[in-house]
């Protein structure tokens, strides 16, 4: 019985340690969780904007001819995939993973921000994978720099990006969207303000010249901030969850504890009230 309740003792300190260090992650969590939402929403509406310029030039405008709108007969995509470099996130990596499985073509070429996804493209350009730590603008200027040298040089014809949409603190949904070609479907044009025409200096042709790099460096480091946002309330989600069934199962050993030690009184005063008998 001694050794019984010395196990569940050891169960029991083993359990209250995990509970504390899920607790500090849930905290920690939190804490992140707050400052990148913060930024997610700074953020959105430049990003936002950007899209509906995008989405009012090609409304009152014939930009159709446009490389930066015109489909390129290279099918060979850039697919930028938003994963974490860290784990304790939920189910965050692997929708995130599957999602940019599924909308990956032999040939393409991968670039990783985060590192988790590097075993599931081993050929992957890796150089990005950090941004998800630092959120740092001028990398994905960079970034954006490199892709539109590819897409201009025709090396590739498409810029996709995977990504994952924060709804709210307990739903995220991953995305795969094209980026360039820009497709009418992929800008807020039921957001475009249609109250008048606007004229565009020199030309609507000249203008997407310089707007379709900003659209792109906004929407990816937008896009960005919302998955890092999403793994993180995913991961306070986790952490939560893990810290209150510790909790649950603390409470589970108590009892048996207390049970093993009621039970171990007992069987001592039956001893003794035996052996009184005896005498």
């Amino acid at each position: 019985m001694a050794g019984s309740m010395q196990h569940i003792k050891r169960r029991m300190r083993s359990v209250e340690s995990t509970r504390k260090i899920t607790h500090a992650m849930e905290l920690v969590a939190t804490s992140k969780l707050r400052k990148v939402r913060r930024q997610l929403d700074e953020m959105k509406p430049y990003y936002t904007l950007t899209s509906e310029v995008v989405a009012e030039i090609l409304s009152q405008s014939d930009v159709s001819s446009h490389p930066y709108l015109k489909g390129r007969q290279n099918d060979r995509a850039a697919l930028l995939v938003v994963d974490s470099s860290l784990g304790l996130c939920g189910g965050y990596h692997t929708n995130a993973l599957k999602c940019a499985l599924d909308a990956y073509h032999e040939g393409d070429l991968v670039y990783l921000l985060g590192s988790r996804g590097a075993s599931s493209f081993p050929g992957a350009q890796r150089q990005y994978e950090d941004l998800v730590t630092s959120l740092d603008f001028m990398e994905v200027s960079h970034l954006v720099k490199e892709l539109l040298k590819q897409y201009e040089d025709q090396e590739i014809g498409v810029i996709r990006m995977v990504y994952t949409e924060f709804v709210n603190n307990m739903t995220f949904v991953p995305h795969c969207i094209d980026l360039l070609p820009v497709q009418k479907e992929h800008v807020a044009l039921q957001e475009a303000k249609q109250t008048s025409l606007t004229e565009f200096e020199p030309n609507a042709y000249e203008v997407l010249d310089d707007l379709i790099p900003m659209y792109l460096k906004a929407t990816i480091y937008g896009y960005l901030i919302e998955s890092v946002t999403s793994e993180n309330a995913s991961r306070r989600i986790s952490m939560e969850n893990a810290t209150d069934n510790a909790g649950e199962i603390l409470d589970e050993l108590r009892l048996s504890y207390n049970q093993a030690r009621q039970n171990a009184i007992t069987n001592e005063i039956s001893e003794i009230v035996a052996g009184s008998n005896i005498e």
